[in-house]
């Protein structure tokens, strides 16, 4: 390697103090963002997983694995940033508005909430290596639920659950290509959120029965390692296929957890819990969360500037987690996407309909939840577009999945939602050597 190599390496290194400067300004927003949803089901486990919440794979039913782009971040597979151009930067961010309609056999509930969705980043270290930084959500939680029955004896008693909070991930990630046409990358997560779960027990018809109110918080900081594999290649007609693999071992996330466990009354006339007796305090007990392998797969075909067609399958083995050194009753979660992209022109000439790209998908999930006996599944339907800017190759893209998640049967709750999404890709040439000072 001659001295130009070292002395480009050492620019591109001063420019990237600037980036990541840069990136943890932008990043303060969403880390102080506290984590929204609304969904009863988000009680269980680490609470809701989010699956795909990029605006251009979403569109596509959020299949990515097999996917790659030098337009597009893909951190859902570190194997595709090896496509980034060797003198561009890439800058991704979105923002999300769901709508959640809870249905039960008698009764019906709306909710909604939104923010901002992810950021990421991909750019070159050196024409061999491509990197990549981001943030991400990984899981929500946040339900309320009472429930009263009354018990002989004692009159009405009534059952209260809530939790709220969710876990984030920070990434970077890195890609080479050792091999003509094969890639691999690596991204290394920090995982970090706040996981708050209360359980109260009162009965309102007995004066001198006090109630009792168990309350968890644990909060999660650790790193988490996933790698990626991809094949690319140029067929004979021009059309390009790229096939990759996901891989996520089992891995301990570290976490510190409060304990409380109160007895108190409520007092009616200012609506307030009054603490009488704490029985249980533990505070700053140190634990781990399992999280356990995950694998997947994925394909796409491709005509460059005209349509993409792609598939992913995923699946993870639940029934290895366990939460504080319990274990987490969960099943093994099975998930299947289909999606592609069509462009009427492959110029970017003309009218300006026919540069847009029309993007649509499904999904298919059995989740890692039964309930009464019950699996529960989540199936979904995605549409979206991709803006073109002009003069520039970046993109606005919008995208909306429609879906239900649960069921009705068996006294469960069903979860029809609207999910929207609005982000930018920004594409730019950086790195260039100039030719006159």
């Amino acid at each position: 390697m001659d001295s130009t190599f070292y002395s480009t390496i050492t620019l591109r290194i001063k420019n990237y103090k600037k980036l990541i400067l840069s990136f943890a300004i932008g990043l303060m927003p969403f880390v102080l963002l506290s984590q929204t949803g609304n969904t009863p089901y988000s009680r269980y486990g680490i609470g809701k997983l989010y699956s795909n919440s990029n605006s251009y794979y979403m569109a596509m039913g959020g299949s990515a694995i097999g996917v790659r782009s030098p337009l597009f971040v893909n951190p859902y597979n570190p194997a595709s940033y090896t496509s980034f151009d060797s003198t561009s930067f890439v800058f991704d961010a979105a923002l999300f508005a769901n709508a959640v309609t809870l249905k039960t056999s008698s009764a019906s509930e709306k909710l909604n909430d939104a923010g901002l969705a992810y950021i990421t980043m991909g750019f070159p270290i050196a024409r061999w290596w491509k990197s990549s930084l981001g943030v991400l959500p990984y899981s929500v939680m946040g339900y309320k639920i009472g429930i009263d029955s009354v018990l002989s004896g004692f009159g009405k008693v009534e059952y209260s659950y809530s939790g709220n909070g969710g876990l984030n991930r920070a990434y970077i990630g890195n890609a080479f290509q050792p091999f003509k046409n094969l890639s691999v990358g690596v991204n290394l997560s920090y995982i970090f959120g706040t996981l708050d779960k209360e359980r109260s027990v009162s009965f309102p018809d007995s004066t001198y029965i006090f109630g009792s109110k168990l309350i968890n918080s644990t909060i999660v900081r650790n790193l988490h390692l996933e790698f990626g594999l991809q094949y690319h290649d140029i067929l004979k007609n021009g059309t390009s296929l790229t096939a990759g693999l996901t891989f996520s071992p089992n891995q301990a996330l570290g976490a510190t957890y409060d304990f409380l466990a109160v007895s108190y009354f409520h007092n009616y006339t200012s609506n307030l819990d009054v603490t009488t007796d704490t029985a249980v305090f533990e505070s700053g007990k140190s634990g781990s969360i399992g999280i356990p392998l995950s694998i997947g797969g994925g394909f796409s075909l491709a005509k460059q500037n005209r349509w993409l067609a792609t598939a992913d399958i995923q699946y993870q083995k639940w029934e290895d987690f366990s939460f504080l050194g319990s274990s987490g009753l969960l099943k093994n979660s099975f998930r299947i996407s289909v999606g592609g992209q069509y462009k009427p022109s492959p110029l970017d000439i003309g009218k300006y309909y026919n540069r847009i790209n029309y993007r649509m998908g499904f999904k298919f999930e059995q989740s890692n939840l039964e309930l009464r006996n019950t699996r529960l599944n989540d199936f979904g339907i995605s549409f979206g577009i991709g803006l073109p800017m002009k003069k520039s190759r970046s993109t606005v893209n919008l995208a909306i999945e429609l879906g239900t998640f649960g069921t009705t049967d068996n006294q469960l709750i069903k979860e029809n939602y609207f999910r929207f999404t609005v982000g930018a890709s920004m594409f730019e040439k950086w790195f260039l050597k100039r030719k006159y000072d």
